[in-house]
């Protein structure tokens, strides 16, 4: 099909607007990758293996996803080969994000002293963590529901706390997302947001952004999804496996 074209050729003068949004986005994200010196940006045939990763993908993928976290990109592309293998199906990365929110113009009014000395602890302790990959809790507008959370650090007007992000690639399937919704429910989590997509090939990308778990927790976190999906992956292995 016309969507699987290798970017890396050049994009023609007559494409479809959709097309050249997808485009647009995908030189963004190798142009990134290269300038970072990422390792596999170099290997042979990666813009290619690139482009098809975005091809397999509606445009709301391209769209939504953040170009400046190039490495996003390679993330998700590696979970979803996992996915193709029976023995590393379901791919699930789990990591901490941090998200924005602001208060009413006196920050330091709604955050527990003691929470703020943990928090800088642990960012004394860490690097720096990334914003979620999608969504809007990725950019600096103003989330008047994270006030009376749990961790905060202060920077003015604008706060911002961790939180963790699930990725999780699998087989596709009808209501996948309201299925793990339930799961991570059930788990305890409280989910801010959610992202599915699906590929053309029969497999899925969907990314939680959930809160009410441990920052040092996020292993176990992982443990805990890792071992839930199966009760909803068993009904669907042996459609993929016979595709």
């Amino acid at each position: 099909m016309g969507d699987t074209e290798s970017g890396s050729s050049g994009a023609v003068d007559f494409v479809p607007r959709n097309q050249r949004q997808k485009l647009d986005v995908f030189n963004d994200v190798l142009y990134r990758l290269k300038e970072s010196n990422d390792e596999e940006a170099s290997r042979l045939g990666f813009e290619d293996e690139l482009w098809a990763h975005f091809c397999r993908f509606p445009t709301r993928y391209a769209m939504d996803v953040i170009a400046e976290r190039a490495e996003d990109v390679i993330m998700h592309k590696r979970l979803l080969q996992m996915a193709h293998n029976p023995a590393t199906r379901p791919a699930i990365e789990v990591r901490l994000v941090q998200v924005p929110f602001q208060s009413d113009g006196h920050p330091g009014d709604s955050v527990d002293s003691e929470l703020q000395l943990q928090y800088f602890d642990y960012l004394g302790k860490h690097s720096i963590h990334p914003p979620p990959a999608f969504g809007s809790l990725s950019d600096s507008e103003p989330l008047h529901k994270y006030q009376d959370k749990d961790i905060t650090v202060i920077t003015g007007p604008l706060c911002f706390r961790l939180v963790h992000e699930i990725t999780i690639s699998t087989i596709d399937k009808p209501k996948l997302l309201s299925q793990l919704t339930s799961i991570l429910s059930e788990i305890g989590l409280n989910i801010q947001e959610a992202h599915a997509f699906s590929t053309i090939d029969g497999y899925s990308l969907v990314v939680f952004v959930v809160d009410n778990m441990a920052l040092e927790d996020t292993e176990r976190l992982r443990s805990m999804v890792f071992k839930e999906i199966p009760k909803i992956e068993c009904c669907a292995e042996g459609d993929a496996d016979s595709k």
